[in-house]
């Protein structure tokens, strides 16, 4: 008997087997990946505003807590996932003109939504009536513990913008394990004074989503103001 040949035939026959195995793991992931379709919705009197200063720069941001996304309605999501999210007020808003940059972010949170980056980037698309407004590339899609959308406007986009509707969608690209999220938000910010480089100004956008989270429970209205 020509054992070199049996071992070559037997490893090819193992390797086809792996190889087999693999194609059909990926398949089998593939196949239930989820396409999940959120509906989010907000009341524009329900605003929360704020001024602060921060790094010799000054802040005025607008907080709304989203409705669509709760304990009851909660969705868990795994790698591979796709949210289609669309965000609809009830009647136009407008987020008025920074000096030096303007951030949108809506925010899905959950208690058991890991840090660090999870998700792909894509774009925010805002409309008024059913007309599309303008569509912004995401600068960041993901932010500590939570899993949203930040698109940013520098000059000359960072005029005034009214809208109704926010239209987005994103990939859960890693992922450990299923996380669920279970809450929403939508907040915009409005730069004055001294801005960070386009390079480093998404990482302030990782700490402003963990203040988002806390400022939509506040319930008292700050003065808003814009210098």
């Amino acid at each position: 008997m020509n054992w070199s040949m049996l071992r070559a035939s037997r490893n090819r026959t193992v390797a086809g087997l792996l190889l087999a195995a693999a194609v059909g793991a990926m398949s089998a992931t593939a196949s239930h990946a989820t396409t999940f379709t959120l509906s989010l919705s907000g009341n524009v009197a329900d605003f929360n505003y704020f001024s602060f200063n921060s790094g010799g720069t000054h802040f005025d941001q607008g907080v709304l807590a989203l409705s669509g996304l709760g304990d009851m309605n909660a969705i868990t999501v795994n790698q591979g996932d796709t949210i289609d999210m669309t965000l609809t007020l009830d009647q136009a808003f407008t987020v008025p003109a920074s000096q030096l940059l303007t951030t949108h972010i809506i925010n899905l949170t959950g208690p058991d939504f890991p840090a660090g980056s999870t998700a792909s980037l894509g774009t925010m698309d805002f409309y008024l009536g059913g007309s599309h407004v303008t569509g912004v590339p995401d600068t960041v899609s993901t932010t500590s513990g939570q899993v949203g959308d930040a698109a940013g406007l520098f000059p000359p986009d960072n005029g005034s913008l009214t809208f109704d509707t926010i239209i987005s969608d994103f990939t859960i690209t890693t992922l450990s394990g299923p996380a669920t999220l279970n809450s929403s938000t939508y907040y915009y910010t409005l730069f004055s004074h001294a801005v960070p480089e386009p390079a480093t100004w998404a990482m302030m956008l990782m700490g402003f989503g963990g203040l988002g989270a806390v400022l939509r429970r506040c319930r008292t209205h700050a003065a808003f103001s814009v210098t």
